[in-house]
């Protein structure tokens, strides 16, 4: 296989697809493909996930590899032998001991210090506001590229210290919940000792519908329902004393959650500070549904049946293990919270301070001739920037730019493969490494249900609609109220949906992606982990889902 962008770091080769070695593709991040310089120093760090594991001493794993094809990350887990677990469990629980303790505590002094991180980093170089930027020298720029890369890659540490031992556990209670209970993640019982938690990620989806309210009270639902693109409500809105009045209370908004990107793991996409118009979509499902949300009333009604079912499932454990299952439970619902909660101080935050700097770059390459268009800086990589950003004019970037757009373009034509290598190791994968069988896993496919899809994780309830299929953020304004909700995966970006879609079917994802969190809180139907679903279904198709048993059915009324 070729090595993607000429970068051989990430290229597969034969010994990778040998012997017991699997490969997941994410599509759930992944899609569309990325372009070269995120995916080659952004998400490429995705690899300090082998530090946690190793600094943890996990011990039937050292974590995951990452190799890219056609564009696609595809993601390995690296299993030890039988002596490395043993001789690594002693020490992987001493220090998995206070992620069981105290596992919030821990996370929100982590999460407050690295909001901090990025703050101190703005008020180095005086950018008290977003276009401020423009003004600083170009070595100062350099400067503050350099030391955003080093606080990009500490988030990734903080994200992936936290991501591993709380998802381990996750692991471990749903592996005990299976050997006691015959329970797991799609067992509705398990669905709701895991709801009832609040997060980061709702408390945006919050003031979506409040700016909802606000244009509803303001009598303006008639220019967000206006079949208009946003930029043009945007103009709008600007035009009447009532516009400015919700623009106003907008801007405070985006003060707070402005920093973020049309595409949560993206420099290549505007930031909502850089293009203010890219939240009107969501508001705009809000004031369609009359600003009305269930999400109080749902949560409220979850944390009820979460206790209920906290009693129900430990009263079932034989005694002598109700003790540490009750631990394993608590751990386990630290990593549903965690997995909402964590998007907006590291994935959002970082990814749009990326988009900040490296959107000045390409200005200002584009500027001195270095690149024809400031965009264009997205299909260079770091090194390629350091090479012409002090002796700015001086150097010409645009032939590497040209021959990696062409193959990025290339790759947006491609289906990728889900799965690469030995597929038949998968189940004895995900028994070692618990992780990844939260993270992504593959389809349960039981050809006696004559379904079209089948789920490798769902949200029990069933559901009918007509399908609205949705490939990246910015088609989320087209949904309409109880429509069912197809995408290659979810992500905080999409959870005001949740608000109006019917049921969710996506083609990745496992126990603890977005979907199934937010579905569940939501009580929508939800079977996620297809591998096809944006393949085969199309929007305006009929579709049965049925979280309940992990089937999706099209153009059926579910009878077979």
């Amino acid at each position: 296989m070729t090595a993607p962008y000429g970068v051989t770091q990430f290229e597969f080769n034969e010994f990778d697809l040998t012997g017991d070695k699997v490969w997941f593709c994410d599509v759930t991040h992944g899609t569309p493909p990325w372009k070269p310089l995120y995916l080659m120093y952004g998400w490429a760090l995705y690899t300090r996930i082998q530090r946690c594991y190793e600094r943890l001493n996990v011990p039937n794993s050292r974590g995951w590899d990452v190799r890219i094809k056609d564009g696609y990350v595809y993601v390995g887990v690296m299993l030890t032998s039988g002596q490395e677990a043993r001789e690594r469990a002693p020490v992987f629980r001493e220090k998995i001991r206070p992620y069981i303790e105290d596992f919030k505590g821990l996370w929100d002094k982590e999460k407050q210090q690295l909001k901090k991180t990025y703050e101190v980093l703005r008020a180095k170089y005086g950018l008290e506001f977003y276009g401020g930027i423009s003004a600083i020298s170009n070595i100062d720029l350099s400067d503050l590229w350099e030391e955003y890369l080093s606080v990009h890659t500490k988030q990734w540490d903080v994200h992936m210290g936290n991501f591993i031992p709380i998802y381990y556990l996750f692991g471990l209670f749903e592996n005990m919940a299976r050997e006691l209970l015959a329970l797991d993640h799609s067992s509705p019982l398990f669905s709701k000792v895991m709801s009832g938690f609040d997060s980061s990620a709702l408390g945006f989806n919050r003031e979506i519908w409040d700016l909802g309210r606000l244009a509803l009270e303001l009598e303006l639902a008639q220019v967000f329902t206006n079949p208009e693109d946003a930029e043009a409500v945007m103009a709008t809105l600007r035009q009447t004393s009532a516009g400015k009045s919700w623009l106003a209370a907008y801007d405070n908004f985006l003060e707070v959650y402005g920093w973020r990107c049309e595409r949560m793991l993206e420099w290549a996409t505007p930031t909502w500070l850089e293009k203010p118009s890219l939240g009107i979509p969501l508001v705009r499902l809000a004031v369609i549904s009359g600003a009305t949300s269930s999400l109080e009333e749902k949560q409220n009604q979850a944390v009820r049946e979460r206790e209920e079912a906290e009693r129900e499932l430990l009263a079932k454990v034989p005694p002598e293990q109700r003790d540490w299952f009750a631990v394993l439970m608590k751990a386990a619902q630290n990593a549903s919270y965690f997995s909402e909660d964590h998007t907006y101080y590291c994935d959002l935050y970082t990814s749009a301070m990326g988009r900040w700097i490296t959107r000045e770059i390409g200005r200002r390459f584009a500027e001195a001739g270095a690149i024809d268009d400031a965009e264009d800086v997205y299909f260079l990589i770091p090194g390629e920037i350091s090479k012409a950003l002090i002796p700015m004019g001086r150097v010409r970037l645009q032939s590497y730019v040209d021959v990696r757009k062409q193959e990025w373009e290339g790759y947006l034509s491609t289906t990728p493969e889900m799965l690469l290598g030995n597929p038949a190791v998968m189940a004895e994968v995900a028994r070692r490494d618990p992780v990844i069988s939260a993270a992504a896993s593959v389809p349960r496919v039981r050809e006696d249900m004559k379904a079209d899809l089948y789920g490798s994780a769902s949200v029990p309830g069933v559901a009918e609609g007509i399908a609205r299929v949705v490939m990246t953020e910015h088609e989320l304004g087209d949904l309409q109220p109880g429509e069912i909700l197809v995408a290659p995966g979810t992500s905080a970006q999409w959870t005001p949906a949740f608000e109006i879609a019917g049921g969710v079917v996506t083609d990745g994802g496992g126990a603890l992606s977005h979907a199934v969190i937010v579905a569940r809180e939501y009580r929508l139907p939800a079977v996620t982990g297809t591998q096809a679903a944006t393949r085969k279904i199309k929007t305006g198709d009929k579709v049965r889902v049925d979280g309940d048993l992990g089937l999706v059915f099209i153009n059926q009324d579910g009878a077979r």
